[in-house]
């Protein structure tokens, strides 16, 4: 009893301080059980948001808060259990104050929580050797345990900073257009060499915000402020839409300067949805994506027909300039592939539909800026004539064009 005690004590020990340091110190690991928390957390909030009869942001705003309080208690139970555990079978060793009485496993869990919290109320002390060595170690575990945890608070609020930043970054600057209309206004008002820029620009929030989800994935989706301006996934929305439209607009001669800066913001794009995509959607959203199914819409007829419309708005928005014939462009065929299955997946798994307190009304779109959708009337100035139907094949439609609250 005594060797099984100390030995699922030790275990219980070594899972939590494996899982901490995969988490908090390793730059390119989650662990087994902050990884658990997080997904259950996250899903049951964005389930409680959704199935609301009036949905509501307030259950996705607390995700966050639950879940670092979620995983600091799923860290810490398990430490307290595995010291306890270890000095259970030893407690009646070890020195009591007098009239203490018989010592029992409450008492080895009272003892531990002192212990890792290195408050040490005195009533029981180690009295040999090798328990005080424990005692020590254990202290040093505690102390060592929670200044972790400072400092991943730390590096979660800066994270947060840099997710923030770029979405109100690419909220200005959408104000009154979209991915497409910003990519062409720049090209025309401003000239190649500030698009350039403003490509590169993009890229760099692109990647910064990468390597923060990658090394905090709590970053990426929780932390829901109850503004929506500061959402991500409008964000990267836009982003696929002016990638795809700096793609196609750098292969006329005008702006073939713009093609460099184009690629990086695809390459940088593309990484960043990779990440989000294995940390929250499923690792099989990443192969699903990248070889379009069968049936599903997104076969090469169906992205060419999609980069045609996007190549008629460019005509529309560019003029005479824009020359080229659609279709043919690799890279901007790869980003529309990949793009919509994600953005689709990222809308259903985080209820995107709770924008506001309150479904619309019947007819009425949502109040989240309508999407990059050229085949709509919406980005059409309102003529059903330029309309022409919807951009997207039905099973992308309802996620990436203008929804209703579900």
């Amino acid at each position: 009893m005594t060797f099984v005690a100390v030995a699922a004590g030790v275990t219980l020990i070594a899972v939590v301080v494996v899982d901490v340091w995969l988490t908090v110190l390793h730059p390119d690991a989650e662990g087994p059980i902050a990884r658990t928390v997080r997904r259950l957390v996250w899903r049951a909030s964005s389930l409680t948001a959704g199935r609301r009869r009036t949905p509501r942001r307030t259950p996705l705003v607390w995700a966050g808060p639950i879940l670092v309080t979620g995983t600091f208690l799923a860290w810490l139970g398990p430490l307290v259990l595995g010291v306890a555990l270890v000095v259970w079978p030893h407690l009646d060793g070890y020195h009591r104050v007098v009239g203490y009485g018989p010592a029992g496993f409450v008492d080895a869990i009272y003892y531990a929580t002192g212990l890792l919290t290195v408050l040490g109320f005195g009533d029981i002390t180690p009295d040999t050797g090798t328990q005080k060595l424990f005692a020590v170690a254990s202290a040093a575990l505690g102390f060592g345990f929670f200044a972790a945890l400072a400092t991943y608070l730390i590096e979660l609020i800066t994270g947060l900073t840099v997710r923030n930043r770029f979405a109100l970054t690419i909220h200005d600057q959408m104000r009154g257009t979209d991915g497409v209309g910003l990519i062409a206004r720049s090209l025309t008002d401003e000239g190649v060499e500030e698009a350039r820029q403003r490509c590169a620009a993009w890229a760099e929030s692109l990647r910064e915000v990468d390597d923060t989800v990658r090394r905090y994935p709590l970053v990426a989706l929780t932390y829901r402020p109850r503004r929506q301006d500061y959402d991500i996934e409008p964000a990267l929305e836009q982003m696929a839409a002016a990638t795809v439209a700096a793609l196609l607009a750098a292969r006329c001669a005008p702006w073939r300067g713009l093609g460099p800066r184009a690629e990086e913001l695809a390459h940088a794009l593309l990484r960043l949805r990779d990440t989000i995509a294995s940390r929250y959607l499923g690792r099989h959203l990443l192969s699903a994506s990248s070889e379009p199914v069968a049936g599903d819409g997104m076969d090469e007829a169906g992205t060419d027909e999609l980069l045609r419309r996007l190549h008629g708005r460019l005509t529309d928005e560019l003029g005479p300039r824009f020359d080229q014939p659609p279709g043919g462009d690799g890279l901007a065929g790869e980003v529309l592939s990949r793009s919509l299955p994600f953005l689709a997946a990222l809308r259903g798994w985080s209820v995107l539909g709770v924008t506001r307190e309150g479904p619309p009304h019947r007819g009425e779109p949502s109040r989240r800026s309508v999407a990059w959708c050229p085949g709509t009337a919406a980005n059409s100035g309102g003529d059903p004539a330029r309309s022409g139907g919807h951009l997207w094949p039905p099973h992308y439609r309802r996620p990436i064009c203008p929804v209703a609250h579900r």
